[in-house]
């Protein structure tokens, strides 16, 4: 019995530890139970918190990325407007440029027209103006030829003059002598 006076105390201390490991065994387990529950109900609230804020930051996204494309085809269509006022604007230019053509195209014409008639008078003042002169030159040639005749004439008739004078004065001088 001796052996079992040593063998019983160390059987009945390990029973107690046993017991005791036991229960703190299964208070750890029933702790670590909890405290997984507990972390599954927070990584439940935790995605849930998560799945709100996303579904949150989706309808914000969907209203700014509605308001980015309102404001994007805003854009387009005032963008859209001044490209079509630009080319009302042009075709408004080109038809009073074509119009204003055609104006100048009549006034060319006229000018044209007026040209040659002025053109035609001038050739026909310039052919008078050269009839004119013609006959200045040979009104002048005239005069210097009447001139001139004026001039042999009178040569002549001072030439006949002085023999008309000798004459007189022999005539006058034999009936002198006589």
């Amino acid at each position: 019995m001796k052996r079992l006076i040593i063998v019983i105390p160390p059987i009945i201390v390990f029973a107690i530890f046993v017991y005791f490991y036991k229960a703190h065994v299964a208070e750890k387990e029933h702790k670590a139970a909890v405290l997984a529950e507990q972390v599954r109900q927070d990584t439940i609230k935790e995605d849930a918190r998560k799945k709100s804020l996303q579904e949150e930051a989706e309808r914000e996204a969907a209203r700014q990325k509605a308001i980015r494309q309102a404001e994007i085809e805003k854009a387009l269509e005032e963008i859209k407007n001044a490209k079509e006022e630009k080319y009302r604007k042009l075709i408004a230019e080109t038809e009073a440029a074509n119009a204003s053509s055609k104006k100048l195209q009549a006034q060319i014409v006229k000018l044209q027209s007026d040209i040659l008639a002025v053109r035609a008078a001038r050739d026909k003042a310039q052919a008078e103006a050269m009839e004119t002169k013609l006959d200045l030159e040979k009104a002048r040639i005239d005069k210097r030829n009447a001139e001139f005749e004026i001039q042999r004439f009178t040569d002549m008739l001072a030439n006949r003059m002085e023999q008309s004078q000798a004459l007189v004065n022999d005539v006058l001088a034999s009936s002198k002598k006589k």
